[in-house]
């Protein structure tokens, strides 16, 4: 069976990563990849052997070998982009935050179901086998009532990278930013708690912390990855970059012990193989748009903090 192939849209270090991940999968190649920086889209290719190079969205949308589409670009220019894409009829992948505010995210999603097109909003937490597991057992009622939890999403932010790249002319300030590149950290609040909101924001020397009724989350600029610890009236669970560390509680829930649990993934490369195992298992309910668009709500009440 000949692979389905994607084309690929912006270099940034989401771009390589998706490319690392891509070279593993048996069902997808990449075969195109353009930045409107032709000589990025260059090293780009050059780097992960890709035949067709372009500098332009328009010459890789008419490349006849793209069957679907993975958009790696600021995410500021997607409600721009997208509907030129969803246009062609393919398919698109495509990183969150999918845009700076709801109501565009939403635009997007509605774009693709007029246009009829499949969208897979790339949230790296969410398909990692652990977090999925732990959201079924919270949601079973299995865990308990959850009485307080604390997240960890500690990774080099883009942040400068992107302010250099269009400052603050789209309206979006620098301590924002850094919000937004913690998207799947907020999408995975909504895809484990559900029914969160923001109470206070706090700025501490290295990091900022966001509070919310039962928990909080820790953001800050480094390599330590991703790490949560939940309470609840039966389970006191600690883990840490897909593996479970420690799993204290009053039951053995089968299946749920730091043996058989724990997954081989590190900091984002290997995340971004399990999103292109979660595509080629054709599992992904539209469902699946909630977390995005409720993680990008969060992110929104947050700002409301910033000064």
């Amino acid at each position: 069976m000949s692979s389905i192939g994607i084309g690929l849209y912006g270099t940034g270090i989401a771009a390589d990563n998706h490319a690392y991940a891509i070279a593993k999968s048996r069902k997808f190649s990449l075969v195109s990849v353009a930045d409107d920086k032709h000589t990025l889209a260059q090293s780009f290719s050059k780097r992960h052997h890709i035949d067709r190079c372009h500098g332009d969205l328009e010459y890789l949308l008419e490349d006849s070998s793209v069957d679907i589409v993975l958009l790696t670009s600021p995410f500021p220019f997607n409600s721009k982009i997208f509907p030129f894409v969803a246009e062609t009829g393919r398919s698109v992948i495509i990183e969150t935050p999918l845009a700076p505010s709801v109501k565009e995210a939403e635009r997007i999603i509605e774009k693709a179901e007029e246009e009829g097109i499949f969208l897979f909003p790339v949230s790296q937490m969410v398909s990692d086998p652990l977090v999925s597991r732990l959201s079924s057992l919270i949601k079973e009622g299995r865990l308990g009532e959850i009485k307080e939890y604390s997240l960890s999403w500690s990774f080099p932010s883009p942040v400068k990278r992107w302010m250099s790249i269009w400052g603050e002319e789209g309206g979006i300030k620098e301590k924002s930013l850094f919000l937004f590149s913690a998207s799947p950290a907020f999408d995975l609040i909504y895809y484990l708690f559900e029914e969160e909101r923001v109470t206070a924001f706090r700025e501490k020397e290295d990091s900022v912390e966001v509070v919310f009724e039962r928990g909080s989350l820790s953001v800050s600029d480094g390599y330590d990855g991703f790490s949560f610890h939940i309470k609840s009236d039966k389970f006191d669970l600690i883990g840490r970059n897909g593996k479970l560390i420690s799993s204290i509680g009053e039951e053995r829930i089968d299946g749920f012990d730091k043996e058989t649990i724990k997954t081989p993934f590190s900091p984002l490369t290997f995340w971004y193989d399990s999103v292109y195992s979660a595509l080629e298992s054709g599992v992904w309910p539209r469902e699946k748009y909630m977390a995005t668009l409720k993680g990008l709500e969060l992110i929104n009440q947050t700002e409301k903090f910033l000064v």
